[in-house]
């Protein structure tokens, strides 16, 4: 075997407790999943969303997550919010979602049509198999197609994805911005602020920026 295992799925379930409701405000989810645990019941999972829709669709999106039964914690900072959903430790579908053995490479992507794009990798085959097979025979699965499903190298999975290489110029750029308050709503600084404390040029600053940016940008995205 040359590397890892690398699914992609395309997956809708009738019983997502936020799909109906992305559904209704139109708003679409990268879903970054922060770890899981076992207490009493049910498993807890843990994650980070990045929600990307109307602010006030947002808003309200929020206040649901707050009322709803199976929603333990959440926080909400603008658009990124910090959830930890519980689920019935018996369902055999989160058993094996959370399988220690599966890696998640990327985050998910939950669309305003109630379908989740889900890659995940596995140095071990059968567990993305048995993965399939439970979604595929879940009574809740209204839609499962396979978008991929290959053996890749670890760096093509993950180097090459969320790590590119940078020009130290670019790194350098990009670094500042982000610690400097750039990306802020609002800005913290200015495009000529930050060239001055690199003590370039604003045209030079820029395009180190933007061409930083034009790398990183893509792999924050689903293929």
């Amino acid at each position: 075997m040359k590397g890892m295992w690398y699914l992609k799925i395309k997956y809708k379930h009738s019983d997502c407790i936020v799909a109906s409701k992305l559904q209704e405000l139109g708003i679409n989810i990268f879903h970054y999943y922060l770890g899981s645990y076992t207490k009493g019941a049910y498993v807890y999972v843990s994650a980070m969303e990045k929600v990307i829709g109307k602010e006030k669709n947002i808003k309200e999106y929020i206040k649901y997550l707050e009322t709803h039964k199976e929603v333990s914690k959440v926080e909400a900072h603008g658009d990124i919010l910090f959830s930890t959903i519980k689920h019935k430790k018996d369902l055999k579908l989160y058993e094996s979602l959370y399988n220690p053995q599966l890696l998640y490479p990327h985050p998910a992507y939950l669309d305003k049509e109630g379908f989740e794009i889900i890659e995940i990798a596995s140095w071990n085959r059968q567990s993305l198999q048995d993965l399939i097979k439970t979604l595929e025979n879940n009574q809740t699965t209204t839609h499962f197609e396979i978008l991929k499903f290959i053996n890749r190298k670890v760096e093509d999975i993950y180097v090459s994805r969320l790590l590119p290489s940078l020009p130290e110029k670019q790194k350098q750029a990009i670094t500042l911005a982000f610690k400097s308050g750039y990306y802020d709503f609002p800005r913290k600084l200015s495009l000529d602020e930050l060239a001055k404390i690199t003590k370039v040029s604003k045209p030079t600053f820029r395009e180190n920026l933007r061409k930083a940016e034009a790398k990183l940008i893509p792999h924050l995205i689903s293929e």
